[in-house]
């Protein structure tokens, strides 16, 4: 899925806020005019993220999901435009603050794999998406096959502590 949304935020006020958050550790991996290649780490998970800052904008890709946000600035105003699923949409622990300046749920989605050309908002994407899991879901539990293994144990069936019988004293008999 791909949006582009307003956002409130200013690009030197989210460039100030990467280099300065105690939620992440910054590692500045390449410093050239007019690009600065940076890699956030979360000290708890160790999970990352990439961050690049040209002169007018910034790129932020996360390392597990690839997820990419492009900040920037048209001329009129500033813009976020994210790649990435409907489910990781601003839900990433290495991402600077961005508001969207409005409801993010009016906005157009550009590109997408469920809808296909159509154009619809997120919200309508939104309940496509969770129609489709859904329809996945049930699509997969009716497959299983009878014989499969059961996910949960019984736990009346575990005898800890029971000694086996020999095979050879199973064969005398």
């Amino acid at each position: 899925m791909r949006i582009q949304f307003e956002i409130r935020e200013k690009l030197q006020e989210i460039i100030d806020e990467i280099f300065s958050s105690n939620k992440w550790l910054v590692n500045v991996i390449e410093e050239k005019e007019p690009l600065k290649r940076i890699v956030l780490t979360d000290p708890t998970f160790g999970s990352r993220a990439s961050v690049e800052i040209w002169k007018n904008e910034i790129h932020i890709t996360t390392a597990w999901s690839n997820y990419t946000y492009r900040i920037y600035n048209d001329g009129k105003v500033n813009l976020c435009e994210y790649i990435g699923a409907y489910r990781g949409l601003l839900e990433q622990y290495l991402l600077p603050t961005i508001t969207p300046v409005h409801n993010i749920l009016d906005i157009e989605v550009l590109d997408t794999s469920i809808t296909g050309v159509k154009r619809e908002t997120l919200r309508n994407y939104g309940t496509a998406n969770l129609r489709l899991r859904q329809s996945q879901q049930e699509t997969s539990r009716l497959r299983k096959d009878v014989k499969d293994h059961p996910t949960v144990v019984q736990d009346e069936f575990i005898k800890e502590g029971a000694l086996m019988p020999s095979p050879t004293s199973l064969e005398e008999k």
